[in-house]
């Protein structure tokens, strides 16, 4: 066969394909999409916690405001003050603890935000919640006080001092 009729034979295939693509479920219309487009929606508990671990106070406040719960907690029973404590980061826990978060909440293990903040050594956050309250005698679901899960000395001398106090 020559060059010319190689050609021509392929041309009448290709055509004899595309008329075949245009005749089958492939060349259709896609299905319009939907008007009524279902939107996600969130729990009130889930966005707070995010904007939390975001550090988004403006959207904290907002959702402060319109009634969400400063104490809600995840499935684990992680508050935003424990996320904060684990997080280091000092100026939500200061935020949370002046909007009247609970310095002594429990998670599912019963640990309190003290707890988290001894065994991550975070001291700065640990004295914070010292002076505001926090119960430095608390016992978590296994008998542990927050000195005994306490990551340093510094930790540990911190607690200490705070238990011989009260």
């Amino acid at each position: 066969m020559a060059a010319d009729e190689k050609q021509v034979s392929a041309l009448i295939r290709r055509h004899e394909q595309v008329k075949r693509w245009e005749g089958s479920d492939t060349n259709l219309e896609p299905p319009s999409p939907k008007k009524n487009r279902t939107k996600v929606q969130f729990q009130d508990g889930c966005v707070f916690l995010a904007a939390c671990s975001s550090g988004d106070k403006e959207e904290v406040e907002k959702l402060l405001q319109r009634g969400a719960d400063i104490n809600t907690a995840n499935v684990d029973g992680l508050t935003a003050l424990h996320q904060a404590c684990i997080d280091d980061n000092l100026e939500m826990v200061e935020f949370l603890v002046e909007k009247g978060a609970d310095v002594d909440v429990c998670d599912n293990e019963g640990w309190t935000p003290l707890h988290a903040t001894a065994s991550c050594a975070f001291t700065e956050i640990a004295r914070y919640l010292i002076n505001h309250n926090a119960n430095v005698a608390a016992v978590n679901n296994d008998g542990d006080l927050p000195i005994d899960i306490a990551e340093n000395d510094e930790m540990e001398n911190l607690l200490q001092e705070e238990m011989n106090k009260r």
